[in-house]
């Protein structure tokens, strides 16, 4: 995946609303907002046929909901901590490598690795890596560092409510045959 890619990724989970259902009969939020924000703040909620509602926060989930084990950007942040990246030291080698590239447009995973290389490399060269670093912590910093997101748009997309109920309506009579 290119950095283009990721933006349109982003996109589509940006959006405000969107329809749900067989045959997307149902207007719904954003459930990764919708679930973030349910967990930190309270809320009232109108659905179509009815009165609006108070919702409260609630706490179904962990929020670092994860099976097994501890989350990626935990173990990433250990990785990078094992690997003296958190030191005065290691955050200008961290620094020096990571400005080399602009993520943005056609720029891939695969550069990101090359940078991944280049980094562990240069912290081990200046004798940052500490004796607890091991080799799944490589892994990791190769496989579940996330590609630099700063130029990334994660601001919500507002969805018309019109918009959405005239996809709803001619979804519904693409079903029908009317």
């Amino acid at each position: 995946m290119h950095v283009r890619q990721l933006q349109e990724y982003l996109d589509d989970q940006r959006r405000s609303h969107y329809l749900e259902g067989s045959i997307g009969e149902y207007i719904l939020p954003n459930s990764t907002l919708a679930g973030r924000e349910s967990l930190l703040y309270a809320d009232i909620i109108t659905y179509e046929e009815g009165d609006p509602i108070w919702s409260e926060p609630s706490n179904h989930e962990p929020v670092f909901g994860f099976a097994g084990g501890n989350p990626r950007p935990w173990e990433v942040c250990c990785a990078l901590r094992d690997f003296g990246a958190f030191t005065r030291a290691g955050l200008d080698v961290v620094s020096d490598v990571w400005s080399r590239l602009d993520f943005k447009d056609e720029v891939s995973a695969t550069e990101a690795d090359r940078l991944s290389h280049e980094m562990a490399l240069a912290l081990q060269t200046t004798g940052l890596i500490t004796e607890q670093a091991n080799e799944d912590q490589l892994g990791y910093l190769y496989r579940s560092w996330q590609l630099p997101m700063y130029r990334m748009d994660f601001k919500r997309i507002e969805v018309p409510l019109d918009e959405l109920k005239d996809q709803r309506d001619a979804n519904f009579r693409s079903e029908v045959g009317y």
